[in-house]
Order: structure tokens, then C-alpha cells, then sequence
């Protein structure tokens, strides 16, 4: 199922609901009516009603299936993820980042951590050649001050590299869009 970011203040406050992550919980286990969640928990449906309403109109709980039973209708529920996170810019005031270059810093690596996240939760990752996959590393190097420089040098030049290649070209049938985050800093002692 993969991760939800949870993007609205309503949707954080369900979830600090002890007796609604119960809920998700039971939902969580296998797609279910109310009544047998109601029954999993020894509770009443009838108590349980607002509760699921409240966490399907927030969009944490989805509707899947609708049976007929006995001249009414039985509906299914299940969780929409297997993770939640919070959105850090959801506790933000409004107009907070602003030209902050660290609010900039962490918005660049929240957002290539949500797209490799979802890359590999529901790409087809494992099915790609050796080099068709994304690049993913981190690495570490020591050297003089004037090596140091040949390297940035080098770095900005295969940046240069791809963008004269690709550019900002029309788009056609057999184009491919890649995204990368580059960051060469000195490491603080």
C-alpha cells in the first residue's frame, strides 16, 4: 500500500485518537464491515459509526466493496496506507520559509525523499536493468584544497553537460523525465 503523507491538521488529529488508531488497526488486518471490526473489538457498531464516517471523510480509511446482505448493504473498509507521516510544513504558519535557505534545504530533500520513496514503492525497481535504476549513494572523500576544486569544477561541468544535451526540449513520444539531487559540501568537524 505504501506511505500517506498526512497534509491536513484534521487528518494529524484523528490519528492522536487512541480509540481511531485502534480502528485503523483492526481495518489494517483485512478489508472489514464496521460490524466486524465492532465485533474484533467488543464494542457495539453502533459506537463505532462516527468514528469510521469520520475517518473515511479525512481520507485515512476508503471505502472497497459494497455487498448486498439480507435487504441491506454490507461495506467493506480498509486503511489507505501502511505507513502515515506527517508533513513537516504542516505545523508551519503560513509565509514561514521564505527565503530561509534551510527551510529550502529540507523542502528539496522531504521532496526527493517522497519521490524515491514512492519510486520504489510503486515502481517496478526491482524489474530494471543495472542501468536502467536510479543511482542512490553517498560517499565521502578527502583532498587538498585545489582537488577539491577540480572536483566541484568537474561537478559543474557534467551539469553543464546535461543540460546543453537535454535541455528544455518538447516533449515527445519516446522521452524519459529523471529528477537528481546533487550536494557537494565540506563535511563540519
Amino acid at each position: 500500500m505504501g506511505t500517506y503523507i498526512v497534509k491536513r491538521l484534521e487528518q494529524a488529529k484523528l490519528l492522536t485518537d487512541p480509540f481511531k488508531l485502534k480502528l485503523l488497526e483492526r481495518f489494517a488486518l483485512n478489508p472489514a464491515t464496521t460490524k466486524q471490526v465492532a465485533d474484533r473489538m467488543g464494542e457495539k457498531a453502533p459506537r463505532l459509526y462516527r468514528h469510521v464516517d469520520a475517518l473515511v471523510e479525512e481520507g485515512l480509511l476508503e471505502l472497497i466493496e459494497e455487498k448486498p446482505k439480507r435487504g441491506t448493504i454490507e461495506r467493506y473498509y480498509r486503511i489507505v496506507a501502511d505507513r502515515f507521516e506527517v508533513d513537516p510544513d504542516l505545523f508551519s504558519a503560513p509565509g514561514d520559509a521564505g527565503d530561509d535557505p534551510l527551510d529550502m534545504i529540507r523542502a528539496l530533500f522531504r521532496d526527493t525523499e517522497t519521490d524515491m520513496v514512492q519510486l520504489f514503492e510503486h515502481g517496478d525497481v526491482a524489474e530494471m536493468q543495472e542501468d536502467e535504476g536510479p543511482i542512490v549513494m553517498r560517499f565521502g572523500i578527502r583532498g587538498s584544497p585545489a582537488e577539491i576544486k577540480v572536483i566541484r569544477d568537474k561537478l559543474e561541468e557534467w551539469l553543464q553537460d546535461c543540460s546543453d544535451l537535454c535541455g528544455d526540449r518538447e516533449d515527445e513520444d519516446d522521452m524519459e523525465s529523471w529528477s537528481g539531487l546533487l550536494a557537494f559540501y565540506p563535511e563540519q568537524k
